[in-house]
């Protein structure tokens, strides 16, 4: 390690208690994704502490969720780097006063601090220091940072503004969490969310069965055959996770729906499920019912590549610098690292160590902050010289 890598990651070691104390303050706003007021007031902090680093910061106001914020610092050169991360979560309002940024030893819990209010801390540990060392990728690198606010919901708003973004960056760098072991990952399933929908005829269940055509009935058999699509061995599957149906036992069902989510880790994979789709839509059990379906893939799949083979090489090695030796993982969840990898070069999971995401079990591995502050540091340290070996 050279002194002025040894500068940097000095520096965050020293400013250890700050970047605790910034998570602190980012957890303890009930930022869930529908809970705009604490969303807003989670974007202003972040706001804050982005324009403070020298950042040109825009917040993008929106109806429904938080404001994102879009933060800018053009470089000397022509080298584009982007920086994504969300600062909602899954929790319903009132879950931080039941639970609060809490400190057990090397643990610490609340809404939202795996998954992943850390990793924007992480991002910001790392900018300061480069910062402070005036580095070349600080110089020279054109910065984009994108904290958004519905990423738990898929990004329906944030999307667009994340996928122009990446259009013309050299490298995404995805602050979502560590996987449970400290992985990164650079290969994603995509995720869709869809809607069937199906029309019948109401009747009275006891005086007049035969003039019903149940919308009930006709559903369930189709979900039966959306869950055949579930295999295992190419990892496509499909949950119907929410079913709502007619109005009272007496009455045939008149109108039925679920919603389910899809999984692959191959746009073959999605192609060949969505067709099955519209195969089932066009079934029919029930005489007389009629079937719709709506939604789509949000989050895109990210394939397997061998640039970002390359590119975590770039992570591993600054992984060496500090005697530590970092995984990778192929993982099935979704993050707005699918939207930046269909454009880009993509490196995920740069966040804190922890588990439990979406959970009141959830934690981080405190020290862990400013050791994966420091391994990005580094990386970063180290990519305009190597990204043109990728």
């Amino acid at each position: 390690m050279t002194p002025d890598e040894q500068k940097m990651i000095e520096s965050i070691a020293a400013r250890e208690q700050h970047w605790i104390g910034l998570l602190e303050q980012l957890v303890n706003c009930d930022s869930g994704t529908w809970n705009k007021d604490e969303s807003d007031r989670c974007s202003d902090i972040l706001t804050k502490a982005i324009g403070d680093l020298g950042f040109d910061v825009e917040q993008v106001p929106q109806e429904k969720v938080g404001a994102h914020v879009v933060a800018r610092k053009p470089g000397t050169g022509d080298l584009s780097l982007l920086f994504v991360g969300h600062f909602d979560t899954v929790f319903p309002a009132g879950t931080v006063a039941e639970r609060p940024f809490t400190i057990d030893g090397d643990r610490a819990t609340g809404p939202g601090v795996y998954d992943m209010k850390g990793g924007l801390v992480v991002l910001l540990a790392a900018l300061t220091a480069l910062k402070e060392a005036s580095a070349k990728v600080w110089n020279e690198v054109n910065l984009t940072v994108i904290f958004n606010s519905d990423e738990e919901v898929l990004s329906p708003t944030s999307s667009p503004i994340i996928a122009e973004e990446a259009k013309k960056a050299d490298t995404s760098c995805i602050l979502e969490p560590a996987r449970a072991g400290g992985e990164y990952t650079f290969q994603r399933k995509g995720a869709g969310l869809y809607t069937m929908t199906v029309h019948g005829r109401a009747a009275h269940s006891g005086g007049a069965p035969e003039k019903g055509r149940s919308a009930v009935e006709e559903l369930s058999q189709k979900i039966i055959r959306l869950h055949e699509l579930i295999n295992f061995d190419t990892g496509t599957t499909v949950n119907v996770g929410v079913i709502r149906g007619g109005m009272r036992p007496n009455v045939v069902a008149e109108q039925a729906e679920c919603e389910f989510d899809l999984r692959v880790y191959t746009h073959a994979e999605r192609e060949k499920a969505e067709a099955r789709f519209q195969e089932i839509v066009d079934m029919q059990f029930v005489p007389d019912t009629t079937t719709e379906l709506s939604g789509g893939m949000m989050f895109p799949p990210v394939e397997h590549s061998e640039r970002n083979e390359k590119l975590f090489g770039v992570v591993k090695d600054a992984g060496k610098k500090l005697g530590l030796d970092l995984p990778s993982v192929v993982t099935g969840g979704g993050s707005d690292g699918n939207v930046t990898g269909q454009y880009t070069l993509l490196m995920d999971g740069m966040g804190v160590e922890g588990d439990g995401a979406h959970s009141d079990r959830e934690f981080i591995v405190l020290s862990s902050v400013v050791r994966r502050a420091q391994v990005l540091t580094l990386f970063l340290n180290d990519w305009p010289d190597r990204v043109g070996e990728i």
